[in-house]
């Protein structure tokens, strides 16, 4: 049994199972909420955590679309993360009190590591996160195969500029979708630029590939399209997300990481515009 508490003391629970191994986060999100270098984190199970005392005083802060930050309103500890689409708590190391029986695994979201900060261990760094097997295998799957080539091509010209580069994908939630891909795709190659590209996934889904765009204008010509295939799939929902790669996250030598992380962001984006119901384009922000 695994315990721990806040500062202040008001809150404290306990960990009845194995925690995950630990990850030493370097993003910018955690190094403004714990005010540090890095946060570190853990796996808990949503059945193993029991609070003790005090659960009534966490409140949450939404970090980005679907990512709850819960910490306690008193004296301010961050205790957990929970994401909507995870069954797990991304769990603080900091409020353990003793030895929780796991250790580092890794380092992750290196590129913004604080200047300040040397990392002295020699566990693996990640420039970005790691992208499990399971969500690569979308990537390698045959209907992405052709967006891959396109994108391989697109981010080695980007890295060699210094340009950002966007991916929208687009969901439709319709039953007659199938019927409508040839009038989807055309309202969409309306809306885009001449340097855009547009792939169909099948399964009711679309790719925009936005060379040379930054995040700002992708959420608008995400909107753009939300609005005009709406006009031949309405009453269906329109799921859309954005992600974007900056230059300073582009790695020449490595653009499958590239193409991995790109689309899993959009993916993380489109599953937030889903669970709204479609309302609005979402980007994907850490």
């Amino acid at each position: 049994m695994t315990k721990g508490s806040c500062l202040c003391g008001q809150v404290r629970y306990e960990i009845s199972g194995e925690m995950g191994p630990i990850t030493h986060c370097h993003c910018p999100s955690c190094q403004k909420a714990h005010a540090a270098a890095f946060s570190s984190v853990a796996a808990v199970q949503l059945a193993d955590l029991r609070f003790t005392a005090g659960e009534a005083l966490l409140k949450f802060y939404e970090s980005s679309p679907g990512k709850k930050r819960y910490f306690c309103s008193n004296c301010g500890s961050q205790i957990y993360a929970k994401r909507e689409d995870q069954n797990h708590y991304i769990f603080r190391m900091g409020t353990i009190d003793g030895d929780p029986g796991t250790r580092p695994a890794q380092h992750i979201f290196t590129r913004y590591k604080a200047p300040w900060y040397n990392i002295h261990d020699d566990i693996p760094e990640f420039h970005e996160w790691v992208v499990p097997e399971q969500q690569r295998s979308a990537s390698t799957a045959p209907a992405y195969q052709q967006l891959c080539t396109i994108m391989k091509i697109t981010l080695n010209l980007a890295s060699k500029r210094a340009a950002s580069t966007s991916l929208l994908l687009l969901e439709v939630n319709a039953d007659e979708q199938q019927s409508l891909t040839t009038e989807i795709t055309h309202e969409i190659k309306g809306t885009i630029r001449a340097s855009d590209l547009i792939e169909p996934l099948g399964n009711s889904r679309f790719a925009v590939l936005l060379p040379y765009t930054d995040a700002r204008a992708a959420v608008i010509l995400a909107e753009r399209i939300r609005k005009s295939v709406k006009t031949v799939a309405h009453p269906a929902a329109i799921s859309i997300g954005a992600a974007t790669l900056t230059p300073d996250q582009l790695n020449e030598t490595n653009l499958r990481e590239n193409i991995d992380l790109l689309i899993h962001m959009a993916e993380k984006a489109c599953q937030s515009s889903n669970r709204s119901g479609g309302e609005k384009a979402i980007h994907f922000d850490r």
